[in-house]
């Protein structure tokens, strides 16, 4: 079968989707249940409770769908080397006055607060290819950084 878009993501993004399915899966007959009973209690027009489960049961559906799509779509990519930065692998990087770790992601994993960097983000793709004791020197958003790459890990 064709897939309809190529997402890669690591293990654990593929599991945290996997997951978040599992739970609105159990979550939607609640939902269902609160609208039947809500839409049992008359006047709609005016019925917030039956507002709030209908866009709450709507926003269940979408999700859903979209989770079964990225599910159904996704390559699981593990890091293949410890030599150089690829997708899935952590680097622990210095900036010169402290050492931070980075953990390379798909956008749809990445979240920076946690260190884990999208290898499409100016940070990401500026390290993905590099080696130990390579200095990168990327432009952000709040100006220029440069690193220097201590470790590379699966």
């Amino acid at each position: 079968m064709k897939k309809v878009i190529d997402i890669k993501l690591t293990t654990a993004g593929f599991e945290k989707l996997k997951e978040e399915q599992r739970m609105l899966t159990e979550k939607r007959p609640g939902v269902v249940k609160r609208l039947t009973t809500a839409r049992e209690q008359g006047d709609l027009s005016e019925n917030a409770g039956y507002h709030a489960a209908r866009e709450e049961l709507g926003y269940v559906d979408s999700r859903l769908r979209t989770l079964k799509l990225l599910i159904r779509s996704a390559d699981v990519v593990e890091a293949t080397s410890s030599e150089f930065v690829t997708f899935g692998c952590t680097v622990t990087v210095d900036d010169g006055e402290s050492t931070r770790n980075f953990i390379i992601v798909s956008g749809l994993e990445a979240d920076p607060m946690q260190g884990k960097m999208s290898d499409s983000s100016p940070i990401g793709s500026a390290l993905i290819g590099k080696k130990v004791g390579n200095n990168v020197e990327i432009m952000v958003p709040d100006g220029k950084v440069s690193y220097k790459i201590l470790k590379i890990a699966k």
